[in-house]
């Protein structure tokens, strides 16, 4: 189109040059001539042209292609994308769901929690009341006693002076120790008394070991969870006077002291003992008999710390074969992960160096995930009341989730049988001094039970605190 207007006006030129020049057919000739040229060179300048604006156009076309091939690309890209954003607003979907469905169970638990706690407090009420009750019945127990054990000081008395009277006359052998079961538990013997019978015996070891098989049998029978206090304090004495007299077989004793300290060990919460004395007592047994294989490292451990207060303690310690160096031995302890005895020991010793409370937390962590995935154990039990009264005794401050308390507390009242509690204004569980611990500060054993708020009796070159 561009090449036919451009022909038209030089035609145009032409034509009006010719008229212009009829005049002269010379000059008419040489106009043609160099018309011709000039359209010659125009025609070849206009192919040029066209040319270039034919690769112009081709190039556009090739750039059209490509932009178009980039669009269908970027088109299949949205759509993907578009695709993917349904998929992640249905899994957004699905995740509100899923916290909606954790915000409603949450809110289940926690009202689960707050009417488990009315129960505990409910239950809390019931002990102070029944311990009220209990410290009115001990009071009279008391005074019975004392009246009991005042008759039975005047018989013994009387036995005496006749004993003296006729001295020439030999009792039985037989008879004597009959005697002596039946005022072992309601008398506070006298330690020469005890270590001239047994030295007068043939057998001793014997002996001693009927006492406690039969103070075990008894204890059994009024359905007791351990031994009385009189009875333990006793033998304590009688351990430490049969460990003075030697020259018997421990050989032929391993056998039914075995049998006899699996019988006891039944009666004693190992993580936490009812009676830290009647623990002290089960210790010298199983050392004075040698039957340590009674109980595992964990329980010797146990069992040791609840009794390193009493001046027998640092010797049990040695005789166990535990590490004296306190700084190492809680390491140790730590280690094993046996935090309660850890903690035990670092109150006792008012180490600065270590945290019970942190020690005692991470026993909680451990009970609580027991718990949620199975029925507690007696041992957790244990475990539980010996942080209780740890936190009790030493104003720790530790945080026990309601939940875990509830249900080791019902857990507890479900299965084990009942036993005597010590007076005091708030749960047995976390009274700072056990009637143990009462009894002993005043035995005639020759112990020393300090409370816990006092500086414990133990030696320092005995024991090394580091």
């Amino acid at each position: 189109m561009e090449k036919t207007s451009v022909e038209d006006e030089l035609t145009l030129t032409v034509n009006t040059d010719c008229k212009r020049q009829k005049l002269s057919t010379p000059l008419l000739e040489d106009f043609k001539a160099d018309s011709s040229q000039k359209l010659k060179a125009l025609h070849d300048h206009l192919d040029i042209v066209v040319e270039e604006r034919s690769r112009e156009v081709k190039l556009k076309e090739n750039q059209l292609k490509i932009l178009s091939l980039n669009l269908a690309e970027v088109q299949k890209q949205t759509e993907a994308a578009r695709i993917e954003a349904l998929n992640k607003e249905k899994e957004l979907d699905l995740l509100r769901n899923e916290i909606k469905s954790e915000e409603t169970t949450l809110k289940n638990t926690q009202d689960e929690l707050e009417s488990k706690k009315k129960d505990f407090g409910e239950v809390q009420k019931q002990i102070k009341a029944a311990e009220t009750e209990a410290c009115h019945k001990l009071k009279e127990l008391d005074l019975l006693r004392n009246q009991i054990k005042s008759e039975e000081l005047k018989k013994k008395e009387l036995r005496l002076r006749s004993t003296v009277l006729v001295k020439h006359e030999e009792q039985p052998i037989q008879a004597e120790t009959e005697l002596w079961i039946r005022e072992f538990s309601s008398d506070s013997l006298d330690r020469d008394e005890v270590s001239s019978y047994l030295r007068a015996l043939s057998n001793p070891a014997k002996f001693v070991l009927d006492l406690v098989e039969g103070q075990i049998r008894a204890a059994q029978r009024r359905q007791r969870s351990g031994l009385q206090d009189p009875v333990v304090e006793n033998l304590v004495m009688f351990f430490e006077e049969l460990a003075k007299t030697g020259g018997w077989d421990k050989d032929q004793m391993r056998f039914k002291a075995m049998q006899v300290g699996t019988q006891w060990k039944k009666m004693i919460v190992i993580e936490s003992p009812s009676s830290s004395l009647e623990a002290l007592a089960f210790l010298l047994f199983i050392v004075g008999y040698e039957v340590t294989r009674l109980i595992d490292k964990e329980e010797t451990v146990l069992l040791a710390t609840s009794v390193l207060h009493y001046e027998q303690g640092p010797e049990l310690f040695h005789l166990l074969g535990l590490n004296r160096n306190i700084p190492e031995f809680i390491r140790e302890l730590i280690e094993d992960h046996q935090y309660i005895p850890a903690a035990r020991i670092i109150c006792l010793f008012k180490r600065k160096d270590f945290s019970a409370t942190t020690l005692l937390m991470k026993e909680i962590t451990d009970l609580r995930r027991r718990s949620s995935v199975e029925k507690a154990e007696k041992r957790d039990i244990g475990k539980f009341k010996a942080i209780v009264e740890l936190a009790a005794g030493y104003d720790l401050d530790i945080d026990i989730p309601a939940g875990l308390t509830a249900k080791l507390m019902l857990q507890s009242k479900n299965s084990t049988p009942p036993v005597e509690e010590t007076c005091g204004s708030g749960p047995s569980s976390v009274s700072k001094a056990t009637s143990s611990q009462v009894a002993a500060t005043h035995s005639s054993a020759g112990l020393l039970v300090p409370k816990h708020e006092t500086k414990p009796f133990v030696n320092a070159s005995v024991i090394s605190q580091g």
